[in-house]
């Protein structure tokens, strides 16, 4: 009987390792930088404006972001569409967690700065990506919007007007402008800071072409954006205490909006009643009536020289018993959702998105 032999097969079992992440520069062209950013520093873009956004697409399942902050800016956190946490900026230099544990396939992450210029300016330092980097999809149209608290939705967040601001509850992804733009697939350039005006002192057109609003040696590029329509929401604290004089203001106005034709000369420009307007404060100002006067006197002059692409827009003055009250008797985030149907409604209607 011949002895056999034992053949032993040996199997290498080949384990699928973790996917590891990459370190991406904050100059990679893949990603998106939506508003205005301050690129002098070779480190890494700042923003400072309200809404200012940084879009990255990628085939993968986590994001982190390095970030160096004041320490007081928020972030909302956008995947996919939906918001997903709100980042709390740290002082110093930090690496955040943005989003993790993501399903396979593509995804598109957003920052959207909630908090305006004068909580501090954030600067991206880079980023690492568990993926493969996409070309997010640039949208068709921009949108701008000008103004004061309101724009940069200002205690939008707050319970009750008896609430004092902070910086918790300011969230610029709920603005009028920037649900009106999610809502027409544009990008939103939000332009605005508490407590400004169009005029004379302390004024929005003083800082108009800075990146970072409080830094003056900013300088923007205007010819970086070629807004389709800018919408001009300045008036609320012009009339806050007493009305302005009337030829002073509306040739401001006018002046303004002169600025803005020379940067865009197509676009539509909408003149804005806001929701804190009325006839009822200041006492005895009759400042909503006088206001509508003042910007059918800027549509006018306008005109004058030839230029008729010009809208009024007002918006309803926000009802407490309906709708509720945020911070320092500010609109919260339901009037803005009013504001941004009729802003929506109107660029329809007029120009067909």
């Amino acid at each position: 009987m011949k002895p056999f032999r034992l053949l032993l097969v040996l199997t290498t079992v080949v384990g699928t390792s973790a996917a590891v992440a990459s370190e991406v520069k904050p100059t990679d062209p893949h990603i998106r930088y939506v508003g205005r950013f301050d690129y002098h520093d070779a480190a890494g873009p700042r923003c400072a404006w309200p809404a200012s956004t940084v879009e990255i697409a990628f085939r993968g399942s986590a994001l982190k972001a390095k970030i160096r902050d004041g320490g007081k800016d928020r972030f909302e956190v956008i995947v996919d569409g939906t918001p997903t946490q709100v980042l709390k900026l740290q002082q110093g230099t930090l690496e955040y967690t943005v989003a993790s544990n993501l399903s396979t396939g593509s995804h598109l992450v957003q920052l959207v700065k909630r908090t305006e210029t004068f909580t501090g300016a954030s600067q991206f330092l880079g980023f690492d990506v568990t993926g493969t980097l996409l070309t997010p999809k640039k949208p068709k149209h921009i949108i701008e919007v000008i103004g004061d608290s309101i724009s940069c939705g200002y205690g939008n967040e707050g319970k009750v007007k008896e609430e004092h601001f902070s910086n918790e509850t300011e969230n610029a992804y709920m603005t009028y402008g920037a649900i009106a733009a999610r809502a027409l697939k544009a990008d939103l350039v939000d332009i605005a800071w508490s407590g400004r005006k169009m005029w004379p002192d302390n004024s929005i057109p003083e800082i108009y072409d800075l990146a970072i609003a409080d830094i003056r040696t900013t300088t923007w590029d205007l010819k970086q954006q070629t807004p389709d329509v800018f919408v001009i929401n300045l008036a609320t604290n012009d009339f806050g205490k007493a009305n302005p004089d009337e030829k002073g203001w509306t040739s401001a106005y006018s002046a303004f909006i002169d600025r803005l034709r020379k940067r865009s000369p197509n676009a539509t420009v909408y003149c804005a009643l806001g929701p804190m307007m009325t006839d009822n404060w200041p006492p005895k100002n009759q400042a909503l009536t006088t206001l509508r006067k003042y910007i059918q006197k800027v549509v006018a002059l306008r005109a004058s020289v030839g230029d008729h692409k010009i809208k009024v827009i007002e918006f309803e003055t926000q009802n407490e018993q309906r709708d509720g009250i945020g911070s320092d008797w500010h609109p919260n985030i339901k009037t803005h959702q009013n504001m941004a149907a009729r802003l929506v409604q109107a660029i329809r209607a007029d120009l067909g998105w």
